[in-house]
């Protein structure tokens, strides 16, 4: 299988708590460049080939990935974009060792939002800074968790400011829909304790987990098999503190997106009775969604069981962005299939589907100064 030369950097961004993120650069093709650098995020458990699959250059690649998709001319009257892939922590090579520096695998989802995103939107502003000496606003297009954390980091000065808009694609803030999901998050978690976990490992380990995660994560039908496990192995190959599913299970069952409470456990038995809410529960994203003002494209699935369309319109009519888009891969809506999660940018159809409306909307919002 035949690879052609892709120009590809690997940067590195450190965060405040000394975590060295990959950051991978795929530098574009061709005169006629969208002036915004675009940042495709994975999701929860996962790493760069969520938006990013297979080796660049090669047939996988071209077909599957995102960023190849954005990053690579497909004809001279058609832009590209700068597009920046990053890992969160433990999502790909890591930087420490779980086993000489346990307390380094003890982070929630408030340090993906709080010290990842800065460190990740500085190291491509700085890269601007010194090459273009310019430090523009960022696209970011974030898949599941990823673009969760968009909406996070968007009700702050600092989002606010460097963003110049948010694609999400399957990425929730409210859980009302998503009880089974719970069921699969609360059989790995471990309780009491915050340990470095390998989802893939769990999951290869049970046939019944495995096929439990097919049938809620996607469409079967919209899937290349052998894509499906090797993403699978691949993408799912990184070190996952339990306290982020800790913390995912705190979302599900009081169905919406927060920060970790001082008090899990208090909130866990109060959170739910007006007169002690307020006493035990930390900030909500999704009350404060309001707090988000930028431009926003809502990519949902049809027949997504970890994100479905209802949660989807949730965030379409809660933002404080005056300028949203929603959009539904389904049969009813005009698409070839109903997606599922993953099969929103790993399916069959991906790549003639969901991409274009992807690129189309980055394109449009891109001229704007």
């Amino acid at each position: 299988m035949g690879q052609k030369e892709i120009h590809q950097e690997i940067e590195s961004a450190r965060t405040s708590d000394g975590w060295d993120l990959r950051v991978f650069h795929y530098l574009p093709e061709g005169n006629d460049v969208i002036r915004f650098p675009v940042i495709l995020c994975h999701g929860l458990a996962a790493n760069k080939n969520s938006c990013d699959f297979g080796e660049p250059g090669t047939m996988e690649w071209e077909r599957y990935s995102l960023a190849a998709f954005l990053s690579q001319q497909r004809s001279v009257s058609e832009p590209v974009f700068d597009v920046w892939v990053p890992e969160l922590r433990g999502g790909g090579q890591p930087s420490f060792d779980p086993r000489v520096n346990p307390e380094r695998y003890r982070w929630c989802v408030d340090d993906y939002i709080d010290k990842d995103i800065p460190a990740i939107v500085r190291c491509v502003q700085q890269w601007y800074q010194e090459k273009k000496h310019e430090v523009p606003p960022v696209f970011w297009v974030g898949k599941s968790m990823g673009g969760m954390i968009a909406y996070a980091y968007g009700q702050t000065k600092e989002g606010q400011k460097n963003l110049k808009g948010v694609v999400t694609i399957g990425a929730p803030v409210v859980f009302g829909k998503s009880s089974i999901f719970l069921e699969f998050i609360t059989r790995i978690t471990p309780r009491n304790i915050s340990i470095p976990i390998r989802i893939m490992e769990i999951v290869e380990k049970s046939s019944e987990l495995a096929s439990h995660f097919k049938r809620l994560g996607l469409n079967l039908e919209n899937i290349d098999p052998m894509i499906l496990q090797t993403y699978m192995h691949l993408g799912l190959s990184g070190i996952l503190s339990s306290k982020v599913l800790s913390q995912f299970s705190l979302f599900f069952k009081h169905t919406g997106f927060c920060r970790y409470p001082q008090y899990p456990w208090m909130y866990d038995v109060f959170g739910r009775i007006p007169g002690f809410k307020k006493m035990f529960a930390p900030y909500s994203y999704t009350e404060n969604l309001y707090r988000f003002s930028a431009p926003l494209l809502v990519i949902a699935g049809g027949q997504d069981k970890m994100a479905p369309k209802t949660d989807m319109l949730y965030v379409k009519n809660h933002v404080g962005s005056t300028d949203v888009t929603y959009l539904e891969f389904s049969k009813e809506a005009g698409y070839r299939t109903d997606y599922g999660h993953l099969d929103l940018n790993l399916g069959l159809y991906a790549r003639e589907d969901v991409y274009p409306k992807i690129y189309e909307w980055l394109q449009a919002h891109g001229k704007e100064m």
